[in-house]
C-alpha cells in the first residue's frame, strides 16, 4: 500500500472505533511517537469541540497502531532515520484528514502530566476554513 492509501485506511479504522466515533466532537487529533524501551509505539488520541478544552480519546483497535507501523515504513525516505512522531488530525465538518511526520524535534510530541494540555493544545486541528 502506498502512503495515501494508508493514511486513508487509518482515517477508515479511526472512524469506526468508539473512542473516536462515541461522542460530539469538531475535530480529532492523534499523535503517535516511536522511541525506544518497553514502549516502542505510543497513540494518544483527543477529541475537541469547537471552543472548548480536549478529552482524552485514544482508539483501541490494533489494527490503527499496526497501519501506523506500515505508514512508517511507507514515509521512508532513503538514507534517513524514519520519523518517530505523527499528528494526524481531521475536522468532522469536512472529512479532511491532514498528517504532519516529525523527524527533527519528535519529543516536543512526548506527553507526561507537565506536557499533557499543551501537546493537546498544539496538536488540535484548525477550525472550518482554516
Amino acid at each position: 500500500m502506498d502512503r495515501n492509501e494508508l493514511i486513508a485506511r487509518i482515517g477508515k479504522l479511526l472512524v469506526a472505533d468508539p473512542a473516536v466515533s462515541d461522542g460530539r466532537w469538531d475535530g480529532y487529533a492523534l499523535v503517535v511517537r516511536y522511541g525506544d524501551g518497553a514502549v516502542a509505539r505510543r497513540l494518544s488520541g483527543f477529541r475537541y469541540t469547537d471552543g472548548d478544552g480536549h478529552q482524552a480519546a485514544t482508539p483501541r483497535d490494533p489494527a490503527i497502531g499496526e497501519a501506523f507501523d506500515e505508514l512508517r515504513q511507507a514515509t521512508r525516505v532513503h538514507d534517513k532515520a524514519p520519523w518517530d512522531a505523527c499528528v494526524l488530525r481531521v475536522r468532522r465538518d469536512t472529512g479532511k484528514l491532514k498528517v504532519d511526520f516529525e523527524y527533527d524535534k519528535p519529543e516536543q510530541w512526548d506527553i507526561t502530566p507537565e506536557t499533557l494540555a499543551a501537546v493537546a493544545e498544539r496538536a488540535r486541528p484548525g477550525a472550518a476554513g482554516e
